[in-house]
């Protein structure tokens, strides 16, 4: 699948990452508590008891991550000049979600 890169594109690009942002603040809460408190002594129900802790930072990652590329899009679309390298300098430039540099 190809398509045009332009400052047009680049902000409905921007557009669609912020609103996967927003998504993610509306996504259930894994409620994971009530089922580890029936499982006391167990290890799944450890796990699970800790997992609410778990889903909650994945969250904020992920949310983290669609905002920094919503912006550096937006950025992209603002300062476009005739091709579309700088913008992909820029996402090539974020580190790996799972590093410990990813700033989420």
């Amino acid at each position: 699948m190809s398509g045009e890169v332009n400052p047009d594109s680049l902000r409905v690009a921007s557009g669609t990452l912020a609103q996967l942002s927003g998504d993610v603040d509306s996504a259930p809460f894994l409620g994971a508590a009530e089922v580890a408190a029936q499982l006391v002594g167990s290890s799944v129900g450890s796990a699970l008891g800790e997992s609410n802790t778990a889903s909650t930072r994945a969250k904020q990652v992920v949310k983290a991550r669609y905002d920094q590329f919503a912006s550096l899009l937006s950025l992209s679309a603002d300062t476009y000049s005739d091709s579309d390298a700088e913008a992909a300098a820029r996402i090539a430039g974020v580190p790996d979600i799972n590093s410990a540099t990813s700033g989420g």
